[in-house]
């Protein structure tokens, strides 16, 4: 007997490996997706720009980024508090130092750049919203408006005409420069209840056709993961969600992680995954108390899984250097 509601996935056109450069720009649900493939050691780069929600950002992001379009000091915000702000950044590269926002800034543009030629790189996209506020100041849509006043922003709901004329550009100029280049698009299922559920509903509806236009657009080079309809679908169910009721638990994210290797990882690379999260598990470990015969046999063990697994892939070695500098 059946208990829920399973949604078809399509054979994807191709799969991913430990052996992709990858990607990850959108949503805060693109940040979740991302930390689970960092987890099991890809190499990934999440986020460059932080978190964004409309396709616009995005689209602009991933242009600057085509571009090397650095970031300039004339386009920083200061707020009232002394705080300076990129408009097209989220806020955790805001700072009172103008040169740190810009210097991070550029160091991560330039290395997801780097990352995007290389040969296999994967690009995952996570559009949360089509509703976007345009900064008067300049004209331009605001990846994150950073609690200024409201006044000084205009409301705008991307149409679907406009989405699809921006990344169906977009996209052609990523295959352009990289040919190699395999992208995955989704829709975030948390939910912007601050414009209201029907509005909300409305936006994902529009994003949801835009993804699939664009994966007709461009066969074999994007593919349409449903993120949102298995968690609306499948998961339908509030103790799958946070306590706020919007975002989803790590029950409910860890199930959706779940159906995306199913659909994107073939069993050799899941079997690999396994691995290389029992590996990023035990560097997590704390050690409690004096380091006795126990805990020096449990460092060498890891170091044995961690020199087994760096001799599979340059880009694992690369994961767990990553790894060990931020534990």
């Amino acid at each position: 007997m059946e208990f829920v509601t399973k949604v078809n996935i399509d054979r994807p056109a191709f799969l991913l490996s430990h052996g992709n450069p990858i990607v990850s720009v959108g949503s805060c649900f693109a940040a979740e997706m991302g930390c689970r493939l960092r987890d099991r050691l890809f190499d990934i780069d999440i986020n460059p720009t932080g978190t964004m929600f409309n396709p616009a950002s995005i689209a602009d992001t991933l242009t600057r980024i085509l571009d090397r379009d650095a970031y300039r000091p004339d386009e920083l915000v200061k707020d009232q508090g002394g705080v300076w702000h990129l408009m097209s950044h989220h806020s955790i590269f805001s700072s009172s130092d103008p040169d740190a926002v810009i210097g991070v800034a550029n160091a991560r543009q330039s290395a997801a750049a780097a990352m995007l030629q290389e040969e296999c790189a994967v690009l995952i996209v996570t559009f949360g919203s089509a509703r976007a506020f345009r900064y008067l100041a300049t004209g331009k849509v605001a990846g994150n408006c950073h609690k200024l006043p409201a006044r000084e922003f205009a409301l705008a709901d991307l149409s679907l005409e406009e989405i699809l004329a921006e990344w169906n550009s977009l996209i052609t100029r990523l295959k352009s420069c990289n040919p190699s280049l395999r992208i995955i698009i989704t829709v975030s299922p948390v939910r912007h209840k601050a414009y209201g559920l029907v509005a909300d509903r409305l936006s994902k509806s529009t994003l949801i056709l835009a993804c699939h236009r664009l994966k007709a657009m461009h066969p074999g080079i994007v593919e349409y993961f449903p993120a949102y309809e298995i968690f609306t679908d499948e998961l339908r169910d509030y103790r799958f969600y946070a306590a706020d009721m919007v975002h989803p638990s790590d029950v409910g994210a860890d199930y959706v992680f779940e159906r995306f290797a199913d659909t994107y990882l073939n069993p050799g690379e899941q079997d690999l995954c396994r691995r290389c999260l029992s590996l990023t598990r035990r560097l997590s470990h704390r050690r409690l108390g004096e380091r006795n015969a126990q805990a020096i046999e449990f460092e060498e063990e890891t170091t044995r899984q961690a020199e087994a697994l760096a001799a599979l892939s340059p880009r694992i070695t690369k994961a767990i250097q990553l790894l060990k500098k931020e534990k």
